[in-house]
């Protein structure tokens, strides 16, 4: 029990109780999301006025507000404590953000004097800061040397800050930039580095923060949508005498809002913003940080811009309802969602080069690329704009970004869950000789080809070419499909910037006709009317002959590679049997060749999986080589009946046949053989487990020979078995 008016703050470590994120700090995120709303509208307001210079002073007023938060969030990672003064406290921070939030929006207007408050409101954001800290120093006196240091950073951020409130207009920005550098650049200090080894963070309870920063700012892009569309019926309710205009606005809604485009624009936005949400929570929440400081570092500030950039394209989604279905869209807002989306890609590829996935079948060197590559082709999107239509516009951005989703999820379709509790072989081993192992459902069985992998180091993972080759035909064409389209937009985008005369013949200048160009290029169809008009366009026709060469190049080594692979079609019994043969016990089983083609020098081997303890108790899975009394088939066309004699040489010898699955874990058998219609080695295999052994009974005779002579396999019947006839004689 511990006071709740007051009580020490205690160091959190990282043997202590695993730390979630409080309720103060989900309810100075409700303060912190209000904040940015606002400073969102800042940016609408001003982005015609501006672009460029009104994307960067939101950048620059965004920082402070992210660092507040930032502040207060690894306060809390590194301390427990939850009385009145601490409240107040955070409390007090609370109103600076919300100062902050609410003095942006004037404050980033060009020559606004309200720089002055925003300035105020951050420095007294700081001083909280500097008052938890100092309590922190005061009384836990383990961990003084890290709070003197970050009270020290805290203290000269506020004092530059606190300096730009007496230089002239637009000078303010210089000294803004220098205490949030000041600021930032204290983890890379060699102090910093040696306090976090002293006092290791707790990564977890990080890792939820930022991601609930990230849900928060994500959420904010509905909220932009949604006070779009219930701004004209708050206006209903102010209705003066001429209230028409107010009335008209909310019926121009209404009348949107059953339209079938305007639905199919709404429709796109949303596909956006829940696509950042799945690369964000499907990839990077649940990534795994990589060893180093310097990893850390990238993660934390690589965070930076992705929240501001996310709340950037909540502006820009909001105006994007606006955009009319057939028309070009506001080059201001095309270039915000394009800009915004591609300072995302970019931190997220930040983030990824930081991290690993222990879940992934590709080397997460291919998700850097793949962020990175996205980022590069919606700027391009963003620049050729004007020459799309609305549509045309939102759809390929919402493309770009719906295709890194499903690459993401052919690369990591496996995640670990909590329920999914893995034993050890080793135990179930020592359960099964004890007799304690529980009885349980029957379960699917997997080849060892299904195995799961755990944790595979990042250079051992599989490359492209193995990913693409044992994958599905599906992921290789999701994959060449994505790079076509994707490719074919980076010329056509290319080739628009070149001016209106790069391309001759065309019906129109818009982005259709140069995509449609490049097609034509790339896969050197040249139907002859459109043709390059500068030589900027010859250039990049050159560069995309050259692209479009190795691509078929690539693709067609792939498919050739993948569909030329023989494949055998080899039948396996779906049971073994233990009969007597010749008076000796013998497990036999039979192979049909489906195809009816010639196999020739067709062997096949047989092995048991065995468990054996030591006398020590150490446990080992051996592979024990079974004997057959015709190992090899010169001519396997029709079936083959394979066996092997139990006797006291065999591994098989001893076993108890009415548990067999307490000594035997598996029979494997494996074919090679040559196939003469591929002209090439073919193999196949196939596991029995224990109880697939059936005792007393033989396989029923499938093979018979047609009047002119032909044979005739039956295969319906492949698989049935009679008693044994000793065994039905004696019933």
């Amino acid at each position: 029990m511990r006071n709740r008016w007051f009580h020490r703050p205690l160091l959190h470590t990282e043997h202590g109780p695993e730390k979630k994120a409080s309720w103060l700090e989900l309810f100075y995120d409700l303060i912190f999301v209000a904040s940015i709303i606002q400073l969102g509208d800042g940016l609408s307001n001003t982005l015609a006025d501006d672009p460029a210079g009104s994307m960067l002073r939101f950048g620059v007023h965004f920082a402070p507000l992210w660092f507040a938060w930032s502040s207060f969030t690894f306060y809390s990672n590194r301390f427990d404590v939850d009385d009145i003064l601490h409240r107040v406290l955070v409390f007090g921070q609370m109103f600076a953000v919300g100062a902050m939030g609410i003095t942006a929006p004037l404050s980033m207007r060009i020559d606004s004097p309200d720089h002055l408050r925003f300035t105020v409101a951050f420095v007294a954001a700081l001083m909280f800061a500097i008052a938890m800290t100092a309590r922190a120093y005061k009384h836990t006196k383990d961990a003084r040397a890290y709070n003197l240091y970050w009270g020290g950073v805290f203290v000269v951020g506020a004092s530059v800050w606190s300096v730009s409130l007496l230089v002239p207009e637009g000078w303010h920005y210089i000294l803004w930039v220098m205490g949030i550098l000041a600021m930032m650049s204290a983890p890379l200090h060699p102090r910093s580095r040696a306090l976090m080894d002293q006092f290791p963070l707790d990564q977890e309870h990080l890792s939820e923060r930022y991601g609930l920063l990230t849900i928060i700012t994500l959420g904010e892009s509905f909220v932009k949508v949604l006070s779009y569309l219930a701004t004209p019926v708050e206006k209903l309710k102010d209705l003066n005498n001429d209230g028409v205009v107010a009335f008209d606005e909310v019926y121009q809604v209404v009348y949107y809002a059953a339209d079938p485009a305007f639905m199919g624009m709404g429709a796109l936005t949303l596909l956006i913003t829940c696509s950042l949400w799945w690369i964000y929570f499907d990839d990077v929440a649940g990534s795994h940080l990589r060893e180093g400081l310097g990893n850390w570092v990238v993660w934390l500030f690589a965070h930076l811009p992705l929240a501001g950039a996310i709340t950037g394209v909540g502006v820009a989604v909001k105006n994007a309802i606006k955009i009319d279905f057939l028309e070009s869209p506001s080059p201001y807002y095309a270039t915000l969602l394009t800009v915004m989306l591609a300072v995302v890609f970019f931190s997220v590829a930040l983030i990824d080069k930081a991290s690993y996935r222990k879940q992934s079948d590709l080397d997460d060197a291919w998700r850097v690329r793949l962020r990175v590559l996205s980022g590069f082709i919606v700027l391009l999107v963003g620049a050729v704009s004007g020459l799309m239509t609305g549509w045309l516009f939102l759809g390929t951005v919402a493309l770009v970004c719906l295709f890194q989703v499903v690459v993401d999820m052919m690369m990591s379709p496996l995640e670990e869950t909590e329920d999914m509790v893995a034993v050890t072989t080793s135990d179930l081993a020592r359960q099964r000789a004890a007799g304690t192992s529980p009885e349980k459902p029957e379960r699917r069985r997997f080849g060892p080809g299904i195995t799961v992998r755990k944790g595979t180091p990042r250079e051992l993972r599989a490359d492209l070419y193995f990913w693409l080759i044992d994958g599905s035909w599906t992921r290789l064409m999701v994959v060449f499909g994505g790079l076509f389209l994707f490719l074919n937009m980076v010329f056509a985008a290319l080739y628009l910037l070149g001016g209106d005369g790069a391309i001759t013949g065309t019906r129109d200048d818009g982005f259709l006709a140069a995509f449609a160009f490049s097609v034509q290029t790339m896969s050197t169809i040249g139907f002859g009317s459109l043709a390059p008009g500068s030589d900027y366009a010859d250039l990049l026709v050159t560069i995309e002959a050259l692209v479009g060469l190795l691509g078929v190049a690539l693709a067609t080594g792939l498919m050739f590679a993948k569909a030329s692979r023989p494949s055998s079609k080899v039948l396996f019994s779906q049971n073994m049997l233990l009969t007597m043969w010749h008076g000796k016990p013998t497990l036999l089983f039979r192979v049909g060749n489906a195809r009816g083609n010639e196999v020739a020098d067709a062997k096949m081997t047989v092995s048991v999986l065995k468990e054996e303890i030591s006398d020590e108790g150490h446990h080992l899975r051996r592979v024990h080589d079974i004997a057959l009394t015709r190992s090899t088939n010169p001519i396997f066309s029709m079936s083959w009946l394979l066996q092997h004699v139990i006797d006291e040489d065999s591994p098989l010898h001893g076993v108890d046949w009415d548990q067999p699955e307490n000594q035997i874990m598996l029979i494997i058998c494996s074919m090679l053989g040559h196939d003469a219609t591929y002209g090439q080695t073919i193999h196949a295999r196939h596991i029995y487990h224990a109880d697939q052994v059936l005792t007393g009974r033989r396989f029923v005779d499938v093979i018979s020979q047609l009047p002119d002579g032909r044979m005739l396999i039956d295969y319906e019947k492949f698989h049935d078995t009679v008693p044994d006839v000793d065994e039905a004689a004696a019933s």
